[in-house]
């Protein structure tokens, strides 16, 4: 007899760059994981994109900067799944400052990693 898996807990971001967001969950109690999937999207589209994951958890990579996604894990056991809350996060900008000397030879530009975060 099989028993449903724990809902995947815990669940959050742990690290958000402009092209990738990590995010880490707990599996509960649940003694056997066959598979693992995170899904994600952009909040402005309905395409649900999915990844398999290993482990408790995934960096999701070749994402847009300065985009809010929304992220659930689902896990399955013995043929039954259970699935995440959703979670959000923002990837960060690139912002580039350039003096006029930048803008007149594009030597000078300073780049500032996740300026809006």
């Amino acid at each position: 007899m099989s028993v449903d898996p724990a809902k995947p807990s815990a669940t959050s971001i742990t690290s958000v760059t402009q092209t990738s967001v990590a995010i880490s969950w707990s599996i509960g109690s649940t003694q056997v994981v066959n598979a693992t999937t995170v899904y994600y999207r952009d909040t402005s589209s309905r395409v649900l994109k999915m990844i398999a994951a290993i482990n408790t958890a995934h960096n999701v990579t070749s994402l847009e900067p300065g985009t809010e996604y929304e992220f659930s894990v689902e896990i399955s056991s013995y043929g039954k799944t259970s699935k995440s809350e959703t979670i959000t996060a923002t990837t960060g900008m690139i912002v580039v400052l350039c003096t006029r000397d930048c803008l007149d030879n594009l030597a000078t530009c300073i780049i500032f990693d996740n300026w809006l975060k």
